[in-house]
């Protein structure tokens, strides 16, 4: 369906306000700025809508104009090197919001199946996500105090998500312990 109309335009953005928030704040984490780039987006959205701008899949669509504003957010404060570092953990979150009808009760069962998805994991595992995604670590010092390569430190990061990955959807799918 092409969501042409600007009123559908607008309210579309209004019904997924809370996780188009939070896929902004998921990539910025500071909440200031994301409550800046969501204005931003809004803006933009409705500038959109009064063009009546054709869109065929409107969270994918409005996830870019997120992206891409977070991305010249981050140049601006000159924080590249953290867009650069952070790029898996933005598809991550990415594909994590890009579900369709994912409303503030489906986010809150994910966050919370990811925190009993992380107690599973070993404590090496759970304090490389933690130094990387909590503590905002660079690749290169965790591969130095690890005495490892900043290879092989992705590799073991895109495992581990991938793993935290599977444990969500475990629980998220039918029969999956949803709380």
């Amino acid at each position: 369906m092409t969501h042409s109309d600007a009123a559908q335009l607008v309210r579309l953005l209004l019904e997924h306000r809370d996780s188009l928030f939070g896929f902004t704040l998921a990539l910025t984490h500071d909440r200031e700025a994301a409550e800046e780039i969501f204005q931003e987006v809004g803006l933009a959205v409705a500038g959109e809508a009064q063009k009546k701008t054709a869109v065929e899949r409107f969270l994918p669509w409005v996830h870019e104009m997120i992206r891409r504003r977070v991305a010249e957010y981050f140049r601006k404060s000159s924080r590249r090197r953290e867009v650069e570092h952070a790029e898996p953990l933005h598809e991550a979150v990415a594909l994590a919001f890009e579900e369709a009808g994912a409303g503030a009760s489906e986010l809150g069962r994910r966050q919370s199946h990811l925190e009993d998805c992380l107690e599973e994991l070993s404590p090496a595992q759970r304090g490389m996500v933690e130094g990387r995604y909590r503590d905002h670590r660079s690749l290169r010092e965790m591969a130095r105090e690890a005495d490892s390569t900043e290879g092989s430190l992705k590799v073991l990061l895109f495992r581990v998500r991938r793993l935290l990955a599977r444990c969500i959807e475990e629980k998220m799918g039918p029969g999956g312990g949803r709380p």
